[in-house]
């Protein structure tokens, strides 16, 4: 009776073994054909990254440009050489996050098919935007886009594109106090 109990409990382990190969089996072929049809996020979190390091650019030119400006703070004339000082500051770098997927007024813009530097000073960071009292000025960037297309990877297969567009724009207030600049962005 004790070896028939024995050769019992090797039967029940060789089922246990065998049912939980077979899960584990169709779990992962499951998983490589639901990979072919999803669309992966990690495209959006790359833009939202560059985004991130773009403001942070972004804000150290204004920085910078701040310093490099001879004209009064507060004044017409401060306002217009800042601008055209950080208009003029803006790198390669800079310049690929906005022209790259470019979305502005209901369509995509190719780059190269525009002037990016009118682009920039009349569109992006349009005079009218930005604004200077004697203690403060808010300097703008404009609302522009970007949009494209997420594939998934295997696409012979079922597919799911999404199109994703998103747009962006952000206002920075500069006080000068004790002779120091100080950018807050909002």
């Amino acid at each position: 009776m004790n070896k028939k109990a024995q050769l019992f409990s090797f039967i029940l382990l060789l089922i246990t073994i065998m049912m939980c190969s077979l899960s584990i089996t169709i779990y992962l072929k499951q998983q490589g054909n639901v990979q072919s049809s999803l669309v992966s996020p990690l495209t959006v979190l790359e833009i939202r990254d560059n985004k991130t390091i773009f403001e942070m650019r972004e804000t150290e030119l204004i920085k910078k440009t701040l310093d490099e400006v001879e004209a009064n703070f507060g004044t017409a004339e401060f306002m217009k050489e800042f601008r055209t000082k950080f208009i003029s500051g803006i790198n390669d770098e800079m310049k690929n996050f906005i022209f790259s997927n470019l979305f502005w007024e209901g369509k995509a813009l190719e780059e190269g098919t525009f002037n990016e530097d009118t682009f920039l000073e009349n569109i992006a960071y349009k005079e009218s935007l930005s604004e200077i009292s004697s203690n403060e000025m808010k300097f703008r960037r404009g609302k522009i886009g970007k949009t494209f297309e997420l594939k998934a990877l295997k696409i012979e297969k079922v597919n799911f594109p999404v199109d994703f567009y998103f747009e962006f724009d952000k206002e920075y207030s500069i006080t000068k106090k004790s002779g120091t600049f100080l950018v807050n962005d909002e």
